[in-house]
C-alpha cells in the first residue's frame, strides 16, 4: 500500500465520480468487517503511480502556455522577471539554492514581480541517485531560501534532469518537506531536434538565439499548449525570451501561472490538511477519517484510518461514515 503522503507529490487526475458529482453515499447500518489484507485505495505499482502523476500542461486550453525557468538565479534573472511582468506574464523560477549567494536581489525580484519561486534542489544533483537523507537535504536547503522569500507558498518542486520516482517522493514525504507537490515536468523545451529546441543544448552547440527561438516557436505551434522549459542561468535565454514572447503574444497565445495549470493546481489542492486525512488517488483529493472509497484501479474498497488506507468491505463496512463508489 502506498502511503498517503506519496500522493501529495504524485498526483492523479480527478475521477469521473467527482466530475459527475453526487456519487457520495451516506453510511448505512449494514453489518460487515473489513479485511486489512486487501489492497488499499489506488493500489497499483509504484512505477504506474509515477507515470500517472507527471505534472504537465496537457490539459491547458489551446494556445495557452506556462513559462518555467530552471537553474537560476543567473546574472540576468532580475531583468527577465521585470520583462515578463511588463508583458503581463507570470513565470515560475525553479531555483538552485547554491546559486543564490550574491543574487538574493534576483530572488526578491522574482517574488516582488508576482512570479512563483519554486524548488529545483540545492546543488542540481540527480535525486534518484541519492540516499533518502541527501534527497531531503537537497530540497530542504533550498526550501529555507524559498520560505524566507515566499512564506505562504505554494510549494512546488521540479527534479533536476526530470529524474523522479516513488522512492524520491517517499523520502520527501517522510519529512516536513512533504508540503511540496511535483515533480513538475514540461511539454516544450526538452530536446534539440529539427522541430524543437532545448535552450541549454542550443548554447552548447553554437545555435543562434534566433534559430533556437524559432525552434521553440515551431514546437509550441505544433503542440499548441503546455509548460515550457527554459533556463535563466544562461544570458542567451533571456535574449531568446525577448525574441519569442512578442511573437507568441501577437499570435494570440495566453500565459498562465504554473500554479493555475490544472495538474499542478489539483496537486496543490490535494495536500491533506492534517495527519488524520488520507489522499485518495481515485478522487484526486483528501478525505477524512473513516471515509470509504472504491479504487478506480482495482475496484476494491478502502477506508481511511489514522491517515492510512486499510482494506474495507465497502457497502457492508459499518465503520464507513461516507462511501464513494465508482
Amino acid at each position: 500500500m502506498v502511503a498517503r503522503r506519496l500522493f501529495a507529490l504524485l498526483l492523479v487526475a480527478t475521477s469521473a465520480c467527482v466530475a459527475s458529482a453526487g456519487c457520495a453515499v451516506d453510511a448505512d447500518s449494514d453489518e460487515g468487517e473489513y479485511d486489512e489484507t486487501q489492497a488499499g485505495d489506488g493500489a497499483t505499482t509504484e512505477d504506474e503511480l509515477v507515470a500517472e502523476r507527471q505534472l504537465n500542461g496537457s490539459e491547458l486550453p489551446a494556445k495557452t502556455l506556462s513559462l518555467t525557468f530552471d537553474d537560476g538565479p543567473g546574472r540576468r534573472t532580475a531583468e527577465l522577471a521585470d520583462y515578463l511582468a511588463e508583458k503581463g506574464v507570470k513565470g515560475a523560477f525553479f531555483i538552485n539554492g547554491s546559486k543564490v549567494a550574491g543574487r538574493q536581489g534576483a530572488v526578491d525580484k522574482i517574488v516582488g514581480r508576482g512570479h512563483l519561486l519554486a524548488n529545483h534542489t540545492h546543488n542540481h544533483k540527480q535525486l534518484t541517485a541519492l540516499s533518502a537523507t541527501s534527497i531531503v537535504k537537497e530540497i530542504a536547503d533550498t526550501d529555507a531560501i524559498i520560505a524566507a522569500a515566499q512564506p505562504e507558498g505554494p510549494w512546488v518542486v521540479r527534479a533536476p534532469f526530470g529524474a523522479w520516482n516513488a522512492g524520491v517522493a517517499r523520502a520527501i514525504n517522510a519529512t516536513a518537506m512533504k508540503k511540496y507537490v511535483g515533480s513538475v515536468f514540461w511539454d516544450e523545451g526538452g530536446a534539440l531536434t529539427a522541430n524543437a529546441a532545448a535552450d541549454w543544448d542550443c548554447w552548447g552547440k553554437g545555435v543562434s538565439v534566433q534559430r533556437c527561438g524559432d525552434l521553440y516557436l515551431k514546437e509550441i505551434r505544433a503542440k499548441k499548449r503546455g509548460i515550457v522549459l527554459m533556463h535563466d542561468i544562461h544570458d542567451k535565454t533571456v535574449d531568446m525570451v525577448k525574441y519569442i514572447l512578442p511573437t507568441l503574444i501577437a499570435e494570440g497565445y495566453k500565459f498562465t501561472a504554473l500554479e493555475e495549470v490544472p495538474s499542478v493546481k489539483r496537486a496543490i489542492q490535494s495536500v491533506p490538511a492534517n495527519d488524520e486525512q488520507c489522499q485518495s488517488a481515485t478522487l484526486g483529493r483528501p478525505v477524512d477519517e473513516n471515509v470509504c472509497v472504491q479504487s478506480r484501479s482495482n475496484q476494491r474498497w478502502s477506508r481511511c484510518v489514522d491517515g492510512e488506507w486499510v482494506g474495507s468491505t465497502g457497502p457492508t463496512d459499518t465503520k464507513c461514515i461516507k462511501r464513494y463508489p465508482l
